[in-house]
């Protein structure tokens, strides 16, 4: 645990973390229309999870009303 926190407050560790941000800083801008494709598929999620949790409740109430009725 002391190798640790001498590595954690060693001067390369500001070095290295100085680095990453310029690098990670430097990226290039995504055309317009894949920004616009992203979007969308965020959309498009949202949407089929949607479904599918309406889906796990419309089984779920049927499965219940079925136990109620005797029909199951």
């Amino acid at each position: 645990m002391n190798k640790f926190a001498r590595f954690v407050r060693s001067p390369r560790t500001a070095v290295a973390a100085a680095l990453a941000a310029t690098v990670s800083a430097s990226h290039a801008a995504l055309p317009d229309g894949a920004a616009a494709a992203i979007s969308g598929v965020g959309t498009d999620v949202v949407t089929a999870i949607g479904l599918v949790i309406v889906a796990g409740i419309s089984i779920y109430a049927a499965k219940k009303l079925g136990q109620k009725m005797g029909w199951l």
